[in-house]
């Protein structure tokens, strides 16, 4: 196999990463997240277009697992448990940390607009509205609402109560756009 060629073709990643995120989609993280490992240590740093492409999707994935187990985390704990915070907030930098990673990655507009919603609500999650904010005015002018839908979706899984807050930005970010 020479340097160029991926691990695992780009087809067959593909092919997994659409499994992984339908198994996101039904609520099932621990299922998904062994597909994403799987095609992420693959495709890790490969120079194929196409098999970027699957790599940057999986790392989306996988952020998006992670900002949800620190939703879940942070659900589940006591108001006042101060390490539960301290947890939910390094929960979602290392979302972020993937986020990022994916987007420097990905060239596909789709996959990229995917990676900028959950981005954007990683962001508002830690209060940083004033980052999330021109990313999503991009997003919902760009992708409609479908985005703005899916953003909202999104905050009604393991729903915590910095979600009111996001919510709230969502609303005043689609309500400027003018949709």
């Amino acid at each position: 196999m020479s340097d160029d060629t991926p691990a695992m073709p780009p087809e067959t990643a593909k092919s997994l990463v659409d499994h992984a995120m339908a198994a996101v989609a039904a609520g099932n993280l621990d299922g998904a997240l062994a597909t994403f490992a799987e095609v992420e240590a693959a495709l890790r740093f490969t120079p194929d277009p196409a098999g970027r492409v699957q790599w940057a999707r999986c790392l989306n994935g996988l952020g998006f697992i992670d900002l949800m187990d620190a939703k879940e985390a942070r659900r589940e704990a006591a108001p006042d448990d101060a390490e539960a915070g301290k947890a939910f907030v390094r929960g979602l930098r290392h979302a972020l940390a993937r986020f990022e990673q994916a987007l420097a990655i990905q060239a596909n507009d789709t996959c990229r607009a995917s990676v900028t919603g959950n981005k954007a609500y990683a962001l508002a999650l830690l209060g940083e509205a004033e980052k999330a904010r021109p990313l999503l005015e991009d997003l919902f002018r760009d992708h409609g609402s479908d985005a703005y839908r899916g953003q909202l979706d999104d905050t009604r899984r393991h729903a915590v109560p910095e979600d009111a807050a996001v919510i709230s930005l969502l609303n005043d970010v689609w309500n400027a756009v003018g949709r």
